[in-house]
């Protein structure tokens, strides 16, 4: 029986005066060119850990574990990520800076939320001073990424700031930045807003409406009015106030 003998052969291409390592360059540079890349987020390091976070020790002692061994020497900013039950489902080490910095970045941290389909997070970074209060540049961050993960339903439950014996919960001192505005101050920018509009109107565009602001107690209703319904059906005053001149009609 016949042997399969694969013959071998000798290179039959010459190429005088190229640069193979030039070459491999730019063909680099045209796939580079034509690639999209798929992104993958992936699980790793595993910790045993009674995941319910219930309030802000819970998180401040699993955070405390996650960056211990540079706490004292430079920030670190950790996000929490969690399901609709308020489990951790994953965490993420998102950035490792100076003794006094670190930076924040809200859109990998939204993206992440977003990818891992998380519907809530904390957020965390140390303060190797050993001073816990936040400054106000964690304030504007806060605000800044409670805005951004809000467009996806996503809620900031807490920003942490921790040390080696103790930590900062914005939650548990009610901080604006994270609470959100309270009713009292929507309610009273939205009274100024109706005032603006109301300004507006008169007696040709709006007549009922105009006779009506005359008096204090005319305008006192009307706002309320206008209030009850910006309030109940979502709207804008702008849009209320043409409204109720139509009804009146």
């Amino acid at each position: 029986m016949k042997r399969y003998d694969i013959p071998s052969h000798a290179g039959t291409i010459v190429l005088d005066g190229v640069d193979l390592n030039e070459l491999e360059l730019q063909i680099s540079d045209i796939e580079r060119d034509f690639k999209v890349r798929e992104i993958d987020i992936t699980f790793k390091e595993e910790k045993l850990y009674d995941n319910q976070v219930r309030h802000s020790s819970d998180a401040y002692k699993f955070i405390k574990e996650v960056i211990f061994d540079g706490m004292e020497i430079q920030e670190h900013f950790v996000v929490l990520y969690m399901n609709q039950a308020n489990r951790i489902t994953g965490y993420y080490k998102h950035s490792k800076g100076t003794i006094n910095s670190t930076q924040v970045d809200i859109e990998i941290i939204t993206a992440v939320a977003i990818k891992t389909l998380s519907k809530a997070m904390i957020i965390s970074h140390n303060h190797p001073s050993g001073n816990t209060r936040p400054s106000e540049a964690d304030r504007r961050m806060t605000k800044r990424l409670k805005e951004a993960a809000s467009m996806f339903d996503i809620s900031v439950l807490d920003h942490i700031i921790c040390t080696a014996d103790n930590y900062y919960s914005f939650a548990d001192n009610s901080e604006g930045s994270l609470s959100g505005p309270s009713e009292e101050s929507v309610v009273t920018a939205m009274r100024e807003r109706i005032l603006q509009g109301l300004r507006q109107v008169t007696e040709a565009n709006s007549p009922n409406i105009h006779r009506m602001i005359q008096t204090k107690e005319g305008y006192r209703k009307l706002e309320e009015r206008i209030l009850e319904k910006v309030l109940r059906d979502n709207r804008i005053p702008e849009a209320v106030i043409p409204q109720i001149e139509m009804e009146w009609n």
